[in-house]
């Protein structure tokens, strides 16, 4: 702030003189000042260019009033930490007693964050994730989301519930359960990972045979239908399944023909009726398989 008011007192100094008739040379001398240029900070010539600069927005605002308020938007939005670091040289200005008068107004606040989400739809992401950041490291994290759970539980009862709802429905715990451990397995290839190493090395198989150009992760691996998924979908015509039949646990006695059964209802059931379906339960003999894979496609690609 003192630097600022210097800042002030000297360029109104200048600006005295310079109007007197006195030129900037003479100022220079008089004030102790290098000439220097408007690219010098500090010096004679660009406190004169800031006297320019500040009689010319004294022009830009009476024509048009709302130009600074209009311009800081603009900043706010592109830089969303300006306001806050303007806050900590200049002091808390009007956001702060404005906020203290909308306060409980959440139909302002709900209409404005939609604004600015439409501007910048990042904004409120980031904002969140750098409050739970300096939450965690102040250790009040787990306490601010257990009051704001409590306090939504009390203003919308059935909120939570609705919420838990439509997460399960988006998002179903199970499918998330083996999205999760697999991150966690070795079996990685181009990028991608998989259940086990039989199947990586069947995905293996599929690219040196061309029928995948690059495994990615929802499109042709792993493809999801809803709550489930299928492991393949090679060019976007066929669907291949790798799994061995299970001997023992919850699917005990399963067989290729009823896992089958079970995986064409599911693809009938989410609009791929049309598409074929292929069951891979082991690696062995597998050339005769991608044989009949080609032929299908190649039956599909005629069609």
């Amino acid at each position: 702030m003192q630097n600022d008011e210097n800042h002030i007192k000297i360029r109104e100094n200048i600006e005295q003189l310079l109007n007197a008739g006195i030129s900037i040379e003479e100022v220079s001398q008089q004030l102790k000042l290098p000439l220097g240029s408007r690219y010098i900070k500090n010096s004679a010539k660009w406190y004169r260019f800031c006297i320019v600069a500040k009689r010319n927005q004294k022009k830009a605002i009476e024509k048009d009033p709302n130009l600074y308020s209009k311009a800081g938007k603009i900043a706010q939005q592109k830089h969303p930490w300006i306001g806050c670091e303007m806050g900590k040289k200049y002091g808390r200005m009007l956001g702060k007693s404005r906020a203290n008068q909308l306060r409980g107004n959440s139909a302002y606040f709900s209409m404005m964050a939609k604004r600015l989400q439409k501007i910048y739809p990042d904004h409120s992401r980031k904002n969140m994730l750098k409050a739970h950041q300096t939450m965690k490291e102040k250790g009040t994290f787990e306490k601010h989301q257990k009051d704001a759970t409590l306090k939504c539980m009390e203003k919308h009862p059935d909120q939570l519930k609705k919420m838990s709802k439509r997460a399960h429905e988006l998002y179903p715990l199970a499918l998330l359960a083996l999205e999760s451990r697999r991150r966690n397995y070795p079996y990685k290839f181009m990028d991608c990972e998989f259940d086990s190493d039989s199947e990586r090395k069947l995905c293996e198989i599929f690219v040196n045979n061309g029928l995948i150009s690059k495994p990615v992760e929802g499109q042709n691996v792993h493809f999801r239908l809803n709550r489930h998924h299928v492991d393949f979908f090679l060019m976007n015509k066929i669907f291949v399944e790798f799994h061995p039949p299970r001997k023992f646990g919850r699917n005990a006695g399963e067989t290729v023909k009823s896992y089958h059964d079970h995986k064409r209802k599911l693809l009938d059931d989410n609009g791929y009726a049309e598409y074929p379906l292929m069951i891979i339960d082991r690696l062995v003999r597998i050339e005769h398989k991608i044989k009949k894979i080609k032929k299908l496609l190649a039956l599909e690609i005629n069609e």
